[in-house]
């Protein structure tokens, strides 16, 4: 194989390859912001919540 020919198709495998995990990275995100966006408002387990956020609720009511 030529020298040239070599670079060329390392070259266009590794562009290949890296649009490959762009795509799939972007998809996967944009498939867990639809799965946030559709179950916020439903109460899940072990969700880290912002700090900001009260302890008010059933679930404080009941440490009490």
């Amino acid at each position: 194989m030529n020298t040239k020919t070599g670079i060329l198709l390392a070259g266009s495998l590794g562009l290949i390859i890296g649009l490959g995990v762009f795509g799939v990275r972007t998809f996967l995100k944009r498939k867990a912001k639809e799965y946030d966006d559709y179950y916020e408002d439903f109460h899940r387990h072990f969700v880290v919540k912002n700090k900001k956020e009260g302890n008010e609720g059933v679930e404080f009511l009941a440490v009490q």
